[in-house]
């Protein structure tokens, strides 16, 4: 959703709000609608598309026309809503399945990422953290803090620096320590293995997965090095057969 959204309109008006939510769910919620109807609109045209709500609130979405039937039958356009981010998405989930004015008219809502990231409610924020791009995931470890590690280690573009900052939290629950070392192509990554063995909270089973994923170069150095725990060094040598 944008502040600078094309002139050209294209909108839909779906008779109940059970209509509207099998639309997002068919959809707007994969940022495509088909439209039916006549419309000036060329080929790859940008252009706004309006949703109204049944109970009289809309909201506006930036979207390019992918395909333009202009006679009948079947006449209508093909949009992919390229205004829809991650959190915008979360937004639009909202408007459909909760209506209100407080939802009307998007220009209406904060610009900036933080602003809107604070906004998002429980089930927005675990959407955003679960398919967010990477400026959306940093503003809503930023705003969120630990609550939010579960969601976003879920998100199949997390990075390893990005899975390496969570693993090296000592408040990391061990539940979500066992999702990251179950993780073979997280494991392959130094970083995240040596924030894994730096935190306290890494042990047992755990520790012995991370360890198993290192080189034996690296493991014997690790064996060696003081800034290690003891446990750790001590797991290491056994690994190593000293």
């Amino acid at each position: 959703m944008s502040s600078e959204l094309p002139k050209s309109e294209v909108r839909v008006a779906p008779e109940s709000v059970e209509t509207l939510q099998a639309l997002y769910e068919s959809d707007l919620r994969h940022r495509r609608i088909f439209v039916p109807g006549a419309f000036s609109l060329r080929s790859r045209e940008q252009c706004s598309l309006v949703i109204e709500h049944p109970t009289g609130t809309s909201l506006t979405i930036a979207a390019e026309a992918v395909y333009v039937k202009p006679d009948e039958p079947g006449a209508g356009v093909g949009l992919d809503l390229i205004g829809l981010d991650a959190v915008s998405l979360a937004q639009l989930e909202t408007f459909v399945h909760q209506p209100g004015a407080e939802h009307s008219e998007a220009e209406k809502g904060p610009r900036n990422i933080h602003e809107r990231i604070r906004q998002l409610s429980l089930r927005q924020r675990e959407m955003v953290g679960r398919t967010g791009v990477i400026s959306e995931r940093v503003a809503l470890e930023r705003a969120f803090g630990g609550s939010v590690w579960e969601s976003l280690l879920q998100n199949p573009q997390l990075t390893a620096p990005e899975v390496a900052r969570i693993a090296k939290n000592g408040t990391l629950p061990i539940p979500l320590v066992a999702v990251i070392v179950a993780n073979g192509s997280w494991l392959a990554s130094g970083e995240v293995r040596r924030a894994l063995l730096g935190n306290p909270r890494v042990s047992g089973a755990h520790l012995d997965r991370a360890l198993k994923a290192t080189p034996k170069v690296e493991l014997r150095q690790i064996s060696q090095m003081f800034a290690y725990r003891s446990q750790v060094r001590s797991a290491a040598k056994k690994l190593l057969g000293e």
